[in-house]
């Protein structure tokens, strides 16, 4: 009997020994894991623990996108071309590809030796730009193309009857039965290429809205082509009013004359092959 007692006695024993040391096991285990979930090394080999905070990496910077129309710029402008306004779009991260027009008018009258003239300033143009900006903030280098140039100048006088008109050197005078009407324009090439400078981006890299655009430059008109017509009759002033005046048309003294005013004139117009280029307006971003 007692046999059986300490049998079971130490079979009681080593039971409860293996059960505590499986639960301390688990627990180690169980530390362990949720040392580890948290980012907490541990170290089983040591008595003492260090406790390191985990930073999550920075996320990758995503480069931005400098496709056409990603996003678009508007400009209101005024300049020596009157008012206008550009759109634009980027093409890459240091270009942009900008469009726009410009136009303005001025009309006025006055009196020259008697004559009674009238100028009318019409400046209609449109033009296609490339904005490079080489160090990537806001200086810009454009070469450009200026399109459907429509800038003219037009100019009509009316010579009173019994006034003297001088041209080339010549007098004549406007008859009074039919007096002399000059008319004239100042023509420029359709297409023209020009270079401008300046600062502000229509579409700013650091996406903000607004822009303050600056330019400056110019575009080559060529030779300005000059119109010159007289209608009308005019009276040579040798001779009485009766026999002495004849049809511009069919005066072959006049028509010499305004040939070479013509050509004195052209070669004036010369100097004006280059047309300014000056502006200053306000741009916003929409995306």
């Amino acid at each position: 009997m007692k046999s059986s007692i300490l049998t079971l006695s130490a079979l009681l024993v080593i039971t409860l020994a293996t059960t505590g040391a499986l639960a301390q096991k688990s627990t180690f285990e169980d530390a362990a894991l949720n040392s580890s979930a948290a980012g907490l090394p541990t170290d089983n080999n040591s008595d003492t623990s260090a406790t390191y905070l985990v930073v999550p990496p920075h996320p990758r910077a995503v480069a931005g996108s400098y496709r056409p129309f990603s996003a678009l710029g508007l400009a209101a402008r005024v300049g020596v071309g009157g008012a206008g306004f550009d759109i634009a779009t980027p093409l890459a991260r240091k270009l942009n590809l900008r469009t726009g027009t410009d136009f303005f008018s001025y009309a006025t009258s006055f009196q020259e030796e008697g004559a009674n003239v009238g100028i009318n300033l019409h400046l209609r143009s449109s033009h296609v730009a490339a904005d490079w900006f080489p160090f990537g903030g806001r200086f810009r280098l454009s070469p450009q193309l200026v399109v459907g140039n429509n800038n003219r100048i037009l100019a009509t006088a009316v010579i009173p009857s019994g006034t003297t008109l001088t041209l080339n050197g010549q007098d004549y005078i406007s008859s009074y039965s039919d007096p002399l009407h000059g008319s004239g324009r100042i023509d420029f090439r359709k297409v023209s290429p020009g270079l401008s400078f300046g600062f502000g981006n229509l579409i700013p890299r650091d996406h903000s809205h607004f822009s303050v655009p600056v330019e400056a430059g110019f575009y080559y008109v060529g030779q300005p082509q000059l119109q010159v017509a007289f209608t009308g009759s005019a009276c040579d002033p040798n001779y009485p009013p009766s026999v002495g005046c004849e049809s511009v048309n069919q005066d072959s003294s006049f028509q010499q004359s305004l040939v070479a005013f013509k050509a004195r004139n052209d070669h004036n117009l010369s100097y004006a092959s280059f047309f300014p280029i000056f502006s200053v307006g306000v741009g916003y971003r929409f995306r």
